[in-house]
């Protein structure tokens, strides 16, 4: 069966990318003794970092730990890699003026990385293909790089943000968005979550961004109080309310083909 193929059949179920049960292919599912005799034919591992943040008035905290998880659960099963369980806290310290957004430091985020990393190395793993679900991870995960560098300088990495993808830029976000796909609260990744988690959320008919025109050398915006003030609801410069499960539907096909065409 070809990737493409293999992608399709995957589609007809996208609510299921999330369920633990139906997936042979995750740590969390193995024994010691398998990870021992997995690592003996493949070193490689995905792990999932997301967040746990305010994603606007009608898009729900779990946006960016949900899309990293269930794409990355679906390249396990596409490509027999082991998946780690998810990191579902990032650093978001940002949207910490909006209720139910939980976040870690910079500081906290560096050493947890760290942490889960030395683990993974200490077993045996060799390359860890990282699906990143927010903007916010990726400096701080470097960070965490270069603090031990002399100790991971023998593991290699791949760090993919999976909105990025250039076939997802145009197939996805050029078609259907266009420059309502804005930063935060994006309508791709909202149609992402639909997808996955059916019934989620409910897009208003029409939606008009208030955010404040803020200068991109202005870095205040780092500071909760001050965030809320340049973007009163949340949301960055994006309207999401053309957002759709069948559009996230799309997207995922082609997150996932570009993605298994780099692993």
């Amino acid at each position: 069966m070809n990737l493409e193929t293999q992608i399709e059949k995957l589609l007809e179920k996208p609510e299921t990318f999330l369920d633990p049960s139906v997936n042979e292919y995750l740590l969390a599912n193995k024994s010691s003794p398998d990870i021992v005799a997995y690592l003996k034919k493949e070193q490689r591992i995905i792990l999932p970092i997301g967040s746990t943040e305010q994603h606007g008035p009608d898009g729900i905290l779990g946006v960016d730990h949900i899309t990293a998880t269930g794409i990355a659960y679906a390249l396990a099963k596409l490509s027999g890699i082991l998946c780690a369980p998810p990191l579902n806290y990032g650093m978001a310290m940002h949207h910490l003026g909006f209720a139910g957004t939980m976040a870690l430091r910079p500081t906290t985020y560096i050493n947890v990385i760290g942490d889960l990393l030395h683990s993974l190395r200490i077993h045996g793993f060799k390359k860890v293909i990282v699906i990143n679900g927010h903007g916010g991870n990726k400096g701080p995960f470097l960070n965490a790089l270069a603090e031990r560098e002399n100790e991971f300088a023998d593991m290699d990495f791949s760090f993919i943000n999976w909105w990025v993808m250039p076939g997802l830029e145009k197939n996805i976000i050029q078609k259907y968005f266009g420059d309502k796909e804005g930063y935060h609260a994006t309508p791709t990744e909202i149609s992402v979550t639909m997808a996955l988690v059916p019934g989620a959320m409910t897009m208003p008919d029409s939606y008009s961004c208030p955010q404040q025109e803020v200068k991109g050398d202005n870095c205040g915006w780092v500071m909760p109080g001050k965030f809320r003030e340049y973007y009163p609801d949340g949301v960055m410069r994006a309207d999401y309310s053309g957002s759709t499960a069948e559009i996230g539907k799309e997207a995922l096909g082609y997150a996932l083909k570009e993605i298994m065409e780099l692993v």
